[in-house]
């Protein structure tokens, strides 16, 4: 019988990092639009267990309560992101939510591109469906489109601020379809 040694080495390539899913996690584009991966913070996906619509946005937010330093969004029928620049208590949320909400963490899964510049609006309304110019409603209500053929959420975060959600093995190729528009707008 052999004996299976654990090298210290190899204990420690095991551990997890947290990298940027792009060589370059800033970038300037052709004209002039600031795209930013956002590295840091919490995803967490939140996911109706009861009854449609029994629940809603507004009860949710009075259980997290007001300290909460969080953006709640609207992602599909009966789920919302909980958003946040820093870390979330996982379990301190999913004992708050229990039986009614189910909570997957979705930081590691999704990535978080940040679109900044005064063409913004324009670029993205070549690649979506979405009516990006009806502000102020569009500070409001963040949506599920396709931008090409990759699923984004998008949620307008200021006047020339945009902030995308997408998996992150396609964030590479929506960088590369953005860049392609800021090229040639």
């Amino acid at each position: 019988m052999s004996e299976t040694h654990t090298s210290p080495d190899h204990l420690t390539s095991m551990d997890i990092e947290r990298r940027s899913p792009l060589a370059e996690p800033i970038r300037v584009l052709g004209d002039g639009t600031r795209l930013a991966v956002q590295t840091e913070g919490a995803l967490l996906l939140l996911l109706l267990l009861s009854r449609p619509g029994s629940i809603d946005e507004a009860w949710i937010r009075q259980q997290l309560g007001a300290g909460m330093s969080a953006d709640l969004r609207p992602f599909s029928p009966g789920q919302w992101l909980l958003v946040s620049d820093g870390r979330l208590d996982h379990a301190e949320i999913a004992e708050t939510l229990r039986e009614r909400v189910d909570i997957v963490d979705q930081s590691h899964g999704r990535v978080r591109l940040e679109l900044e510049g005064r063409t913004v609006q324009t670029v993205l309304a070549q690649a979506t469906g979405l009516d990006l110019h009806a502000a102020p409603v569009a500070l409001e209500r963040p949506a599920t489109t396709l931008i090409g053929h990759i699923g984004v959420h998008i949620t307008q975060t200021g006047p020339e601020v945009f902030e995308l959600i997408v998996m992150r093995s396609l964030a590479e190729s929506l960088v590369g379809e953005i860049a392609l528009l800021c090229r040639h707008p």
